[in-house]
């Protein structure tokens, strides 16, 4: 149990060392690369949401071509 203690304190004290010289240059981990901005998500979901939009008007389309034919 001793060993076990002693083997946890010596990994919490690499870690701490370790880490601590990553947090004051700004990064979190010195192999992680800095995260790129993804601009094609909100791009994406416009043209969904445009899809999506331009299918209702069709599918109402549809339906007004349906009464239409069905009532007159």
């Amino acid at each position: 149990m001793n060993s076990l203690v002693l083997r946890k304190t010596a990994l919490a004290r690499d870690l701490t060392a370790k880490y601590a010289v990553a947090f004051t240059t700004g990064r979190f981990s010195p192999q992680q690369k800095p995260a790129r901005l993804r601009r094609k998500g909100p791009v994406l979901w416009a043209a969904l949401a445009l899809l999506v939009l331009a299918a209702d008007v069709l599918l109402a389309y549809l339906a007004w071509c349906a009464v239409d034919l069905v009532v007159g």
